[in-house]
């Protein structure tokens, strides 16, 4: 069952990068966005342990 998930989510990811380029790109910007935000964040709070 695990297996047929996983193909089914990687049909449907191909499926909207081929169909919605622009909007795909857009996710993985925000994802980037929210990934650096991130990591900012923990930078900071790590710097101020010291």
């Amino acid at each position: 069952m695990k297996k047929v998930l996983t193909w089914g989510l990687v049909a449907f990811l191909i499926w909207y990068v081929v169909s919605r380029p622009n909007d795909a790109a857009g996710v993985l910007r925000q994802i980037g966005s929210f990934l650096a935000s991130i990591a900012r964040g923990l930078g900071a709070f790590v710097s101020n342990l010291s």
